[in-house]
């Protein structure tokens, strides 16, 4: 695909803004990680709390709370580089259509005026194509890769690791005992590393 420059060059700041950890950028990362593993954290204590005044699937709802918050973060990097590849693929359609109207103007307005028009479409028809990549894409696949930079090391990080943590209230709901056999964490860790691994290949296709 063309302009996969831009997705890997957007990636690469995105690493070593995470890797450098420039105090904004990186905190802003991991920040954005934490509010959507919150959201599902509160949207999962509503429910429970709303099912607890029903007599409803308590452990159901928190095994899938365990989940979705270890996959939120992910499927967050992954949106990002769907959007991020699907600016560049738009970018050559909006800028036929740019212009394709410039064009049209000779149809309907004075010749002058016309030439004007069809500048002025020549000229956002080329920002549309040029500056997508740099100015769209880039930051999106960078934004995804410091997510991802800032994410993935919480996963291994010992018995204070997010997947850890995950790991015994997933237990909890399955067996109703609290522990956390090495089988879980491994399988736990999979999928929350799906999505940046989905949103790699994504970056090199």
């Amino acid at each position: 695909m063309k302009g996969r420059i831009w997705l890997l060059l957007g990636v690469g700041v995105g690493i070593a803004i995470g890797v450098g950890r420039m105090p904004y950028f990186a905190g802003a990362a991991g920040s954005l990680s934490d509010t959507a593993q919150r959201v599902v954290d509160s949207a999962g204590s509503s429910l429970l709390h709303g099912v607890a005044e029903r007599g409803g699937f308590r452990r159901v709802i928190e095994g899938l709370s365990a989940v979705l918050g270890l996959l939120v973060p992910g499927a967050t990097a992954l949106l990002l580089v769907a959007a991020a590849r699907f600016t560049l693929r738009l970018r050559l359609f909006v800028g036929v259509v740019v212009l394709v109207l410039g064009v049209a103007s000779f149809f309907y307005l004075g010749h002058g005026l016309a030439i004007g028009v069809l500048l002025l479409a020549v000229g956002a028809a080329a920002v549309a194509v040029v500056a997508t990549g740099p100015l769209v894409a880039a930051p999106l696949a960078a934004l995804a890769s410091l997510i991802g930079t800032e994410f993935l090391p919480r996963l291994v990080s010992g018995r204070d690791s997010v997947t850890h943590s995950s790991v015994i209230t997933l237990h909890q709901a399955l067996f109703a005992t609290a522990g956390s056999p090495l089988w879980l964490e491994v399988g736990m860790l999979l999928i929350a590393a799906a999505p940046f691994a989905i949103a790699a290949r994504f970056v090199v296709r």
